[in-house]
This record gives structure tokens, C-alpha cells and sequence, in this order.
């Protein structure tokens, strides 16, 4: 079960999806894996398969990228038929990944999902996790 924080998903929805032309739906994840924050459009079990693919994606990458020394994972993209998901690593070793629309200007999209990461880069954390988890907001 994960701890989520409504300001955080609000956050995530009026700072990204309202505000970001392109993006659909994000989650927030922390370096652990669990589920921090998603938009509106997800409902929670939803918002728990999209953070496990968030999670997985960015440890498969990480691991990757060790194994051929290319240092650390800063973003991904992947594309899908309908739009392409976005893997933002954020600096504590937790993610964001977004769904964008076929036609998001990806520059301007990754560039939006970096300014969000820095802004609330401190709440993505295990720490941030687990006192959501004591305060009982799931």
C-alpha cells in the first residue's frame, strides 16, 4: 500500500497536466518505488501499476547504465502509439513519469517535468514516504 499526498497530487495535476499542454497523466514515485502522488485522470489502482512500471523502468535503466559506465539515468522516453511516457529521475533516486499526447512539444514538456522535479524534489523521498504512511494518507 503506498502513502500519498494530496498536496503533491495536487500539485502534479494543476502545475503539470492544467498547465503543461501535452501532458495527460504523471505520477510521482518514490526511490523505494511507492507511490507518492498521481493526477487526476488515475484512479489509485491505476496510479499503484503506473508507479510499479516507474519504478521498474528506472531500476532496469539504472542497472543498464551501470553496467555499460554511463553514469546515473536522467530521463527517459518511450514512445507509445498515442503519445510517449516521460521518465524524469529526480535527485534523490525517485522519478516521475508522465504520459504525453502524440503532438507535446517533448523539449518544452521535459523541460517543464525538470522544473516540477526541482520544485518538489524534497517530497519525493523515502523519508517523505513513510511520515505520509505514519500520518495515515493513503
Amino acid at each position: 500500500m503506498s502513502a500519498t499526498s494530496p498536496n503533491l497530487s495536487y500539485l502534479l495535476t494543476n502545475n503539470l497536466v492544467e498547465r503543461v499542454a501535452g501532458i495527460s497523466q504523471a505520477v510521482a514515485v518514490s526511490a523505494d518505488g511507492l507511490l507518492l502522488a498521481w493526477t487526476d485522470g488515475l484512479n489509485h489502482d491505476a496510479a499503484e501499476r503506473v508507479a510499479a512500471v516507474a519504478a521498474g523502468l528506472s531500476s532496469l535503466l539504472n542497472g543498464a547504465a551501470l553496467d555499460l559506465n554511463a553514469g546515473p539515468v536522467q530521463g527517459n522516453i518511450t514512445e507509445l502509439g498515442a503519445g510517449f511516457l516521460i521518465l524524469m529521475a529526480v535527485g534523490s533516486g525517485a522519478s516521475l513519469l508522465a504520459l504525453t499526447t502524440r503532438d507535446a512539444d517533448l523539449a518544452f514538456v521535459t523541460t517543464e517535468l525538470g522544473r516540477f522535479a526541482e520544485q518538489v524534489g524534497d517530497q519525493l523521498t523515502p523519508a517523505f514516504a513513510g511520515a505520509l504512511a505514519v500520518a495515515g494518507r493513503r
